[in-house]
């Protein structure tokens, strides 16, 4: 037992004095009563207070997100090439014979995660796999004659969405707005 100049104290006591103790939990519990929900219910159309929200970087990355993986599903529909298989698709066809890890580290993603998205592609027989003759270690990448059409017919699609969506910005703020996406990416 420890002792304080206010008497005899024990272990327990004394840990959760360390902790902040009682006075912590006050200040806490006070907290959440001034939080708490009021006794009338909120009316459908209230304002909604986003709080920090709109200042995190993280949210408002996720929202554009969103809002464009929704403009490339109304290009795409029910079409195979989700964007990372057609990011894929893009790489590919911009550099026949790409190495699986090169694929991975444009991407960003792991080399399990490029196998996988290949095995997706090469069922659709949209692109094929072929060893290196040099480097028995290596298979480059390459799209097939139902890739490409896949992916030239994608890309009328998806560039008109990009343009609609770049169109909300100058050309100037556009390039600085994707310098900045980059830069959260790039070493």
């Amino acid at each position: 037992m420890a002792t304080t100049g206010q008497g005899p104290q024990t272990h327990s006591q004394g840990a959760n004095r360390l902790r902040g103790g009682s006075s912590a939990k006050a200040k806490r519990a006070s907290r959440i009563d001034a939080l708490s929900i009021p006794d009338d219910e909120r009316r459908q159309g209230d304002h909604v207070d986003l709080d920090c929200l709109p200042r995190l970087l993280g949210y408002n990355l996720r929202r554009a997100h969103q809002t464009s993986w929704r403009h490339y599903a109304s290009v795409v529909g029910n079409s195979l090439p989700r964007p990372g298989l057609f990011s894929l698709l893009v790489l590919v066809r911009a550099n026949p014979g790409i190495a699986q890890i090169e694929l991975g580290t444009h991407l960003g993603v792991d080399k399990a995660s490029v196998v996988a998205l290949l095995d997706i592609l090469e069922k659709a027989s949209l692109v094929t796999r072929k060893r290196s003759t040099h480097d028995r270690r290596r298979q480059g990448v390459f799209l097939t004659a139902a890739g490409l059409t896949e992916v030239e017919s994608l890309l009328v699609g998806v560039r008109a969405r990009e343009k609609q969506m770049a169109g909300r910005y100058t050309k100037a703020e556009f390039e600085q707005f994707i310098e900045y996406l980059q830069r959260l990416y790039r070493p």
